[in-house]
């Protein structure tokens, strides 16, 4: 993926695109390269400070072709409310492209008003993983609670738990489980190493 194929068939100004750090960097080198009036920020949380850099970015708007790329693990829920307005109404000449490994971690609000382009790799493959390294897997991913933040815990168990839905998408007693413990981890608030052991129990 690169900018000139994003700019050419696609007329929308804000996107969501799923890609590691190293698709951030080699995307915004490649902008800089045509563009004079580029922004970045590459951030673990995308906060309320973040938010409100952008919408003065956006604000001062002069009529030229500006674009502002940014990289992040986390979004916050307030400052999906304070951009909320520049997504909805967006400036004429101003694009942002937000990249992410955890596309689906980002509010509804947000990912409802951009055009999400997901990277050609998967993320998380179990199509012909065996019960010993589906669970290896996770376990791996979840072990280091202490070192990672929750909403980094959270984002790896939503998209493990996206690909047990594709892997078990015809069995509908597993999509029920995979469906109860996607509502723990988003209404119920319930830590995401106990949903995904709760899960695993009662799906292998």
């Amino acid at each position: 993926m690169n900018f000139s194929e994003i700019k050419k068939f696609y007329p929308q100004k804000m996107f969501l695109v799923q890609g590691e750090e190293v698709m951030f960097d080699s995307l915004l080198k490649e902008i800089k390269n045509i563009e004079p009036l580029v922004h970045s920020l590459s951030v673990p949380r995308f906060t309320v400070d973040h938010a409100r850099n952008i919408s003065q970015f956006i604000s001062e708007g002069n009529g030229k072709e500006r674009f502002f790329v940014v990289f992040f693990s986390f979004f916050s829920i307030e400052a999906a409310n304070i951009l909320l307005k520049n997504i909805e109404e967006p400036d004429l000449y101003t694009t942002i492209i937000f990249i992410t490994p955890y596309p689906y971690t980002i509010p509804q609000t947000i990912r409802s008003r951009v055009f999400l382009l997901q990277n050609t790799r998967e993320i998380l493959d179990l199509e012909n993983l065996s019960y010993t390294d589906s669970v290896n897997f996770v376990k791996n991913e979840l072990s280091s609670e202490s070192e990672e933040d929750a909403a980094t815990r959270k984002a790896k168990a939503i998209i493990f738990l996206d690909s047990l839905e594709k892997k078990f998408r015809k069995n509908s007693e597993k999509i029920s489980v995979i469906y109860e413990a996607k509502h723990m981890l988003f209404k119920a608030n319930i830590p995401s190493k106990y949903v995904i052991d709760y899960t695993i129990s009662c799906i292998f």
